[in-house]
Parts: C-alpha cells; structure tokens; sequence
C-alpha cells in the first residue's frame, strides 16, 4: 500500500512530497507545520474544499483498481509569490493546510534555511510508515 521514499536533500519531488505527508499522522505534520508557518510571513488560503475522488490502487495481485475516497484539498499564496498544495483523503481540513504549508515553504526557501529541516521531519516519517507496514 505505501511506497518507501529517499530523499535527496538537494531535490524534492512535490507528489512524493505530498503523498507522504497525506499518509504521515496528521497531528505531527499539524505541529510542525505550525513551528515552518511562523517563519512564511503572511500566507493566503486561495481555496479549500472537500470533494469525492476516483484515486488508483495496486491490488495485492498486481491489479490496478480504482476507488472513491473523500478528498479535502488546499491551496494557498505566501507573499513572496510561492504557491503550495495540500491534499488528504477524508475532511481533516487542518492537515489539507498544514501540507499546503510544507509545499509553500519548500517552494519559499531559496535560501535554504528551512529545507534541512523540513527535510530531517520527511525522513523521520517515512521510517515511521515504514515501520508500520
């Protein structure tokens, strides 16, 4: 069900980047979103809204399947012009945002001072759900 991830400090992919955060516990990436926000200055929800979904499977078999899943998605603008995207199967609209809030700061940090962070939460929950499976 859930793939590892590796990342390279230097790059992030954004879908591996946003399907791990949708699978990570909500509650983590709500708390450390809240400790990256502080740093973003000013950030604008442009639209949020909860939606049904058609989203691929990978059966046990091999099989590629589809299902429907209630999907609440985010969008938002910082001020210096970056854009992020968060997306989370079910309602929880604070862990949409707090995702959104990850993809603008990675998108934001030219200077890199928040990457190694942001980056140092993304391993540590990628060996949680590792460990989980």
């Amino acid at each position: 069900m859930f793939q590892s991830f590796d990342f390279p400090a230097e790059r992030v992919d954004q879908g591996e980047l946003l399907s791990l955060l949708s699978y990570a516990d909500p509650e983590a990436v709500k708390a450390f979103a809240a400790e990256i926000a502080e740093s973003l200055g000013t950030l604008e929800v442009v639209s949020k809204r909860t939606a049904l979904a058609r989203l691929p499977m990978v059966s046990s078999e091999g099989d590629l399947q589809s299902f429907e899943a209630l999907v609440t998605e985010v969008c938002i603008h910082a001020t210096n012009g970056a854009d992020g995207y968060g997306m989370c199967i079910g309602t929880d609209e604070k862990h949409a945002l707090a995702i959104a809030i990850l993809d603008v700061a990675l998108s934001a940090d030219s200077a890199g001072l928040l990457t190694g962070k942001i980056m140092a939460f993304l391993q540590a929950q990628a060996e949680l759900l590792a460990q989980a499976e």
